[in-house]
């Protein structure tokens, strides 16, 4: 009988990774279709609450969601138009900023001969850095965030569709999981997904707001769409600081050289550690209770599964299969207990092993 329930037990772990491996594999496949679809719905979920509170203030549904549909178009709208005027503003800099880029090359050649250090070949490979092939670069930059616009279409029909249906969906929900457990777990995870979006995009929106005024003043050029870059690059965890700080630095470096790029380093590297520090976890509290180490496996998961987009939404994909699946079976409840924070266990009701 122990044998036949050892094999059981393992045959059970082989079709469950089997089964993930498949899953994975076909959202890799299908990830141009799937990531509209998947930034949808966590928009869906970011922006509800809006819909929500203008109905309690008596408007019909049908209004206060085309009111909160066109809000959130015309931030997207906005952000798209400003972003774009910076970007052509920039290409039309570059040959300015390449003139710089050989005064600074030159300087640098300069300061390594005076120390006897040869600077020929610094220069040699430095020398390979020409407009045409910056030139080259951004257009294919911009070749990708056409494509972005391009899925960001599908992504409002589908947020349209989306708050349409939110009220037939959440009976349709409370119908399936009448007398168990299902909707109490997946509002519990749309409620964790909703805080950490509308907080995450506040705390986004302050550092993006502070760097931009630190870089205006400090004369960087284009500090509002590094400011812009900052805030979306915010919700990529961990790295996405470090991803925002490198244009700005090259562009500082460029102007007025490595004391002003220091500056900026500095400048910016502090306003970070203050949010991450002191303002984040008075508004997030003990956030969505993931360790360190699972949130930086999954942003190289989600980023190889998915791309660009799976490193924006790799925390709340994570959340979703730790909270919506793993901790809803016995079999995998161990699993979701060793991706907890420990500096956070026992802090949540969710901690506490399900009956």
């Amino acid at each position: 009988m122990e044998i036949d329930t050892g094999r059981s037990s393992i045959l059970k772990v082989m079709l469950i990774g089997a089964g993930a491996f498949i899953i994975t594999w076909g959202m890799k496949w299908s990830a141009p279709i799937l990531n509209p679809v998947l930034l949808a719905g966590i928009i869906w979920i970011s922006i509800l609450p809006l819909a929500v509170w203008l109905t309690r203030k008596g408007l019909p549904d049908w209004l206060a969601i085309v009111i909160t549909f066109l809000v959130l178009v015309a931030a997207i709208v906005g952000l798209i138009l400003l972003t774009g005027y910076s970007v052509t503003v920039l290409i039309e800099s570059l040959p300015q900023y390449q003139d710089n880029l050989q005064t600074q090359i030159d300087s640098l050649e300069t300061a390594l001969n005076n120390i006897g250090l040869s600077a020929d070949r610094l220069g040699s490979a430095l020398d390979q850095i020409s407009g045409s092939q910056i030139l080259s670069y951004v257009s294919s930059l911009l070749g990708g965030v056409l494509g972005f616009l391009s899925n960001l279409v599908f992504m409002l029909m589908v947020l349209v569709f989306l708050l349409v249906g939110t009220r037939g969906f959440t009976m349709t929900m409370r119908r399936i999981g009448s007398g168990g457990v299902t909707v109490p777990r997946f509002e519990g995870m749309v409620e964790d997904l909703r805080q950490y979006m509308i907080l995450t995009t506040w705390i986004n929106l302050l550092v993006g707001l502070v760097s931009t005024i630190f870089l205006f003043f400090a004369g960087i050029d284009f500090a509002i769409l590094w400011g812009i870059l900052t805030f979306l690059l915010g919700y990529i965890p961990t790295i996405g600081f470090w991803l925002a700080l490198i244009p700005p630095l090259a562009l500082a470096y460029l102007q007025y050289g490595a004391a002003r790029a220091l500056i900026v380093l500095v400048g910016i590297s502090v306003i970070n550690t203050v949010v991450q520090n002191f303002v984040q976890p008075r508004m997030m509290g003990r956030g969505l209770n993931l360790a360190p180490v699972v949130v930086i496996l999954s942003l190289f998961f989600w980023g190889w599964v998915l791309g660009p987009t799976g490193a924006l939404l790799a925390v709340p994909l994570t959340l979703v299969v730790k909270e919506l699946f793993l901790e809803a079976y016995d079999d995998t409840r161990g699993l979701a207990r060793l991706m907890d924070d420990p500096s956070a266990i026992g802090t949540k009701s969710g901690d506490s092993p399900a009956n």
